[in-house]
């Protein structure tokens, strides 16, 4: 048995490209859900071609997203409470179970800790990523770290992340991040021409806890893309960040940015697609960007991925130059598509079945 356990809008986009292979070659598994993100995620599953989980492992907080600290304790509480309860049926899985984590969020970590529990192989997508730092991100890189040790098989995206899995057996190196995948899915989907807009603009997404949680980083950096941006920007916001940015957005007045609401992933990636440039925080749309070779600034103090870097993307490490020189640069680093690398996906399809974990 297959068993899929995500929380989070961004783990559905990296793990439907593996579900849907999986689908193709009539294998079966099952999705344990978390719903570390709520309304966006069930909104995304069926955007996704997901169906329904097989369990429910925690309902968010109440129902509700997790916009405070206290919330996010009362979901791991919950998560935790689930775990005892079917605690005797989870160790009578197959012997030729396995559970897949995706990441570097919480639900990464207590996934991996069930199926320790279970007494079943863990395998992490996405494996090996290091920034070096575990203060940045926060707390994203000490769950890689913690998933990194308590891991059976390691999905790592390249060489350099599968060298920090050194000494670990199982290090699966998969040519890339699935999110290539979904990218390259999300692109088959037709769009209108008629209906495209012709309009330059920028896309900006920053919702990291460690970015939204310092008012005074949100204002500088929101003051700063209104003042240096060659065009106007379209600012992506969810049900975490749209709070902290939108209010400074109103009171600054900052005319040359707009809000707006998150999008099923087959039409972001459209719109991501005929960017002129981005601003981002996330790692997902980092290697997304670096799939088109968008000119992307990542804004961050480190980042544990390499994809862009060198060529069409740009690290940030919060200083307002480097923010202000990218704009003025962006049109340089344009970087040609990368649409002809491996499916990392069918890598690790083939692996699972190598294992012998997958059954039709």
């Amino acid at each position: 048995m297959i068993v899929f356990i995500y929380g989070t809008t961004a783990e559905a986009i990296k793990l439907a490209p593996v579900m849907r292979r999986l689908d193709a070659r009539g294998m079966r598994y099952q999705q344990w859900v978390t719903f570390q993100h709520t309304d966006a995620l069930r909104k995304a599953m069926p955007q996704l071609g997901l169906r329904e989980p097989d369990r429910v492992i925690a309902n968010g907080w109440r129902g509700k997203p997790l916009k405070k600290p206290v919330h996010m304790l009362g979901w791991m509480v919950s998560v935790g409470c689930w775990t005892l309860k079917n605690m005797r049926s989870l160790r009578r899985a197959p012997r030729s179970s396995v559970v897949i984590v995706h990441g570097d969020t919480m639900t990464t970590v207590l996934g991996t800790i069930i199926g320790r529990l279970a007494g079943v192989p863990v395998a992490h997508v996405e494996a090996g990523l290091r920034s070096g730092d575990w203060r940045h991100p926060f707390p994203e890189e000490l769950d890689r770290r913690i998933v990194g040790r308590l891991a059976e098989v390691h999905y790592a995206p390249t060489a350099e992340t599968a060298a920090n899995l050194a000494g670990r057996r199982n290090v699966v190196v998969t040519h890339g991040n699935t999110v290539k995948d979904a990218v390259r899915d999300g692109a088959s989907v037709s769009v209108d021409a008629e209906n495209a807009s012709a309009e330059k603009y920028g896309l900006v997404l920053l919702h990291r806890f460690e970015f939204i949680s310092n008012p005074s980083l949100v204002r500088s950096t929101l003051s700063a893309l209104n003042e240096f941006s060659p065009v106007d920007l379209r600012v992506m916001v969810d049900t975490y960040s749209r709070d902290a940015i939108e209010s400074v957005i109103r009171s600054m007045r900052l005319e040359r940015l707009t809000i707006m609401p998150k999008q099923e992933h087959s039409i972001f990636v459209e719109t991501l697609r005929r960017a002129q440039l981005v601003v981002t925080d996330s790692g997902g749309v980092q290697e997304e960007s670096a799939v088109f070779g968008i000119p992307t600034l990542i804004h961050r103090m480190a980042t544990e991925r390499n994809e862009g870097l060198g060529t069409s993307a740009v690290l940030s490490k919060w200083d307002p130059e480097v923010l202000r020189r990218f704009f003025l640069e962006a049109d340089s680093l344009r970087a040609a598509a990368d649409d002809q690398s491996a499916s990392p996906s069918d890598i690790i399809v083939e692996d699972l079945i190598n294992r012998g974990h997958g059954t039709a």
